[in-house]
C-alpha cells in the first residue's frame, strides 16, 4: 500500500506534541453527558421490518432504511415527514460511494461505485439501543463492475438520542486483485423543500442558491462553478456558486449542516474524531454545498490529488472502520440557536470518544487502545514555522493497553548554513502572500484571471529588504495565457551579497504548498544559461488553484548552488516554469523559500533531500 511519508511523519509529530496524551480511556453513560442529545423517550427504541424497509424509531427520530441495500431513505423528526430528499431517484436520501480503479485498467472496471448491500442483519435489539448491519461481500466470479471490497454499513439508534450513528467497515483480502482507491464518501441529501441555509463554520454560513438557480446559469471552468444569471432570488444574480468554495481542513470539518428557516430545524453531521480520516488534519476536502448536499469524505483527492490515493498490490490485505459519526437533528428558535446547540452537541460527542457501544470486531474500543508519549525537541531558530518533516527512524507498534514512551526525540530541520534571506512563513500554506480580492480571498473563483491584472506585463519581482511578501509576492505562480496556451512565467528574487563565500556551495530550500503539473527551474544571475542551476522536477496533481485552496499536498526540495554563480553586490535568483501548458489551472504555490550560505569552515557539498 502506498502511503505518503509526509503524512505518516505528520501524525507522529502530532502524537509527540501531545505529550502524555492517552488514547485509552473507558467511557460509559456515567462518565459524562449522553451522546446524541434530545430528551428521553418513553418506550425505548423500536425496530420494525418489511420486505423492503427497516425502520428504527426512538420516539424522537424515525430512521427508515432500504433493505437489503442499506440506503437511508427517510428521517422523520419534529413534525417533518422526511428531512431527506426523495424527489430524485438517483440522489435521494443518503448513500455510500467509492471510487476505484483496477490495475492494470480494464474496460468496464473502476470508476464511481455506489455501494448496495445484499444482506441485512440485526446486530443489537434492546430497549435502549438498536444496531443494524447492511453488508456486501465481493465474489471474484462477479463482473469487473463490482468493486473488489467487502462492506458492512452500520446504523445505530439509541434511546434519548436526537439522531443516529453511522459507520462503514471496509475489508480487502490478501489475494484480491491490484487496485487503487481515491474516494470513500457518505453523501446526505437534505430535503430541498425545507433546507435553505448552510453552515460549515462560524465564519461560513449563508443562504444558498437553489439547483434551479444553477440550472439557469452559465457553467464556468472548472465545471462545478456556475455564474448565476437568472436566479429566483435576485440577490444571487452575478454570483458564482462552486462547491469547492466551502472546502474545509479536516481538523476544522467536525460540524457541518443545513438549517430550515421555515421549520426551525437543523440537520448536522458531527465528527467526534479525525482518526478515521485519511490524509492528515490539514487535508482539504468537501463539506456542504448546493443541492442541498452534506458529505462525510473519509478519503478523497479533490484538492490533494492522487498523492493521497490508496494503492494495493496482490498479497496486501487491508481493513478499516470509517466512523462512527453522528447525524444530529435539532429544533430552536433561530439560526444562531440551532448552530450553538449543534456546537454544544459536538463537544459532548468529542468528550465521549471513543464510543463504548460499537459492536464491530474491527473497531478498537477504549480499553484496547494504547498510547504514545515522549518529548519532541526542535533544534532550530526560535521563529514561526518549521521546514521539512520528521519521521521516527524505527517502526512504532502500538499494542492494546500499553504505553510506549519514546523519550526525547530530536528534530533538526534541514539546514546547511546560515540564512542569507528567507521568503514567507514555513506553515505549509500560501495564505500569507498576496491574494487578490476581498476576504476570504482564497475561496474566490477566478483568481487565476487576476494575475495579469496586477502584473500586466512584467512578472513578480521581489527585492529582499524592500518588498513585502504580503503585497508583492503572489500566492500562486501562475502561467500567462496568450489565448491558445498558458506560457511559462519567470519570477525574480533580487538580493545583495556583501561578500561571496567560496568555501562551499550555497543551498536553496523550496517548500511547496501546492503544485499542479509544474516544474520549477532555478537560475542564478543568468536566466538564459544553457541549463538550469536547479530543477525541482515535474510534480503535482493538486487542485488547490482550481478549487480555492491555499495549500494542497506539501513538498520540500533542497538544492546545491555552486558559489561561483554568485557575485559580490546585486544578485538575482530566477524561478521559471519549465514549459507551456494547455491546462489553465497549472501552477505552483510556494510555502517558503530560503537561501543559505555555505557552512562555516566547510567545503562539504550539501546533501540532496
Amino acid at each position: 500500500m502506498k502511503i505518503s511519508e509526509s503524512f505518516c511523519t505528520f501524525y507522529v509529530v502530532l502524537c509527540l506534541l501531545n505529550i502524555g496524551l492517552q488514547l485509552a480511556g473507558v467511557f460509559g453513560h456515567s462518565d459524562g453527558p449522553a451522546p446524541g442529545g434530545g430528551v428521553d423517550a418513553s418506550g425505548g427504541v423500536k425496530l420494525t421490518c418489511d420486505p423492503k424497509h427497516v425502520t428504527i424509531d426512538n420516539g424522537i427520530i424515525q430512521l427508515t432504511l432500504a433493505s437489503p441495500i442499506g440506503r437511508i431513505v427517510g428521517l422523520k423528526y419534529h413534525g417533518a415527514d422526511n428531512l431527506l430528499d426523495s424527489h430524485e431517484p438517483k440522489l435521494w436520501g443518503a448513500y455510500f460511494d467509492v471510487s476505484y480503479n483496477v490495475i492494470p485498467p480494464r474496460s468496464g472496471a473502476g470508476g464511481l461505485h455506489r455501494v448496495e448491500a445484499t444482506k441485512y442483519t440485526v446486530i443489537t435489539e434492546k430497549p435502549d439501543i438498536v444496531e443494524v448491519s447492511f453488508s456486501a461481500e465481493w465474489n471474484p466470479s462477479l463482473t469487473d463492475s463490482v468493486v473488489p471490497l467487502n462492506f458492512d454499513i452500520r446504523y445505530i439508534v439509541r434511546k434519548g438520542d436526537s439522531g443516529f450513528y453511522t459507520y462503514v467497515a471496509v475489508e480487502r483480502l490478501k489475494d484480491w486483485p491490484d487496485m487503487d482507491m481515491s474516494l470513500h464518501v457518505f453523501v446526505f441529501r437534505p430535503n430541498k423543500q425545507l433546507f435553505n441555509y448552510m453552515a460549515v463554520s462560524d465564519e461560513i454560513q449563508l443562504v444558498m442558491p437553489t439547483e434551479a438557480d444553477r440550472a439557469n446559469g452559465v457553467t464556468l471552468a472548472p465545471r462545478e462553478a456556475v455564474l448565476m444569471t437568472n436566479p429566483v432570488d435576485p440577490a444571487f444574480k452575478g454570483q458564482v456558486d462552486d462547491k469547492y468554495e466551502y472546502i474545509q481542513e479536516q481538523k476544522d470539518s467536525k460540524l457541518k449542516g443545513w438549517i430550515s428557516d421555515t421549520s426551525k430545524i437543523g440537520f448536522w453531521l458531527i465528527q467526534p474524531s479525525t482518526e478515521y480520516m485519511n490524509g492528515g488534519p490539514l487535508k482539504y476536502d468537501l463539506s456542504c454545498h448546493n443541492g442541498p448536499t452534506c458529505v462525510m469524505v473519509f478519503t478523497g483527492e479533490h484538492v490533494y490529488g492522487d498523492d493521497v490515493d490508496m494503492v494495493f498490490k496482490k498479497g496486501e490485505g487491508w481493513n478499516k472502520v470509517f466512523g462512527p459519526f453522528f447525524t444530529y437533528v435539532n429544533s430552536e428558535q433561530d439560526r444562531a440557536g440551532l448552530w450553538k446547540d449543534a456546537k454544544s452537541q459536538l463537544e459532548k460527542e468529542t468528550q465521549l470518544w471513543p464510543y463504548c457501544f460499537i459492536q464491530h470486531k474491527d473497531y478498537t474500543p477504549a480499553a484496547q487502545r494504547g498510547s504514545v508519549v515522549g518529548q519532541l525537541l526542535v533544534d532550530d531558530n526560535f521563529v514561526p514555522g518549521i521546514v521539512g518533516s520528521l519521521r521516527h527512524p524505527q517502526l512504532i507498534t502500538v499494542k492494546p493497553g500499553n504505553e510506549i514512551n519514546l523519550g526525547q526525540v530530536m528534530f533538526k530541520p534541514p539546514r546547511n548554513g546560515p540564512t542569507v534571506w528567507e521568503l514567507g512563513i514555513p506553515n505549509r500554506s500560501a495564505k500569507e502572500f498576496f491574494i487578490p480580492d476581498p476576504d476570504p480571498k482564497f475561496r474566490q473563483w477566478g483568481l487565476w484571471d487576476r494575475y495579469p491584472v496586477y502584473w500586466p506585463k512584467e512578472d513578480v519581482v521581489f527585492e529582499v529588504g524592500r518588498s513585502n511578501y504580503s503585497k508583492d509576492w503572489c500566492f500562486a505562480h501562475f502561467y500567462r495565457s496568450d489565448g491558445k496556451v498558458w506560457n511559462p512565467t519567470t519570477w525574480q528574487i533580487i538580493f545583495d551579497l556583501p561578500e561571496v563565500c567560496t568555501t562551499g556551495s550555497y543551498t536553496i530550500h523550496i517548500a511547496l504548498a501546492a503544485a499542479e503539473l509544474t516544474n520549477t527551474l532555478v537560475y542564478v544571475n543568468n536566466v538564459n544559461a544553457r541549463r538550469e542551476h536547479y530543477d525541482t522536477g515535474t510534480w503535482g496533481d493538486d487542485n488547490a488553484i482550481a478549487r480555492h485552496g491555499d495549500h494542497g499536498f506539501y513538498r520540500f526540495f533542497s538544492g546545491s548552488l555552486p558559489s561561483n554563480l554568485f557575485v559580490k553586490g546585486k544578485n538575482t535568483i530566477y524561478l521559471k516554469q519549465a514549459r507551456s501548458q494547455t491546462y489553465m489551472f497549472a501552477g505552483v504555490m510556494y510555502d517558503y523559500i530560503r537561501l543559505e550560505a555555505p557552512p562555516p569552515s566547510s567545503t562539504a557539498q550539501p546533501k540532496e533531500l
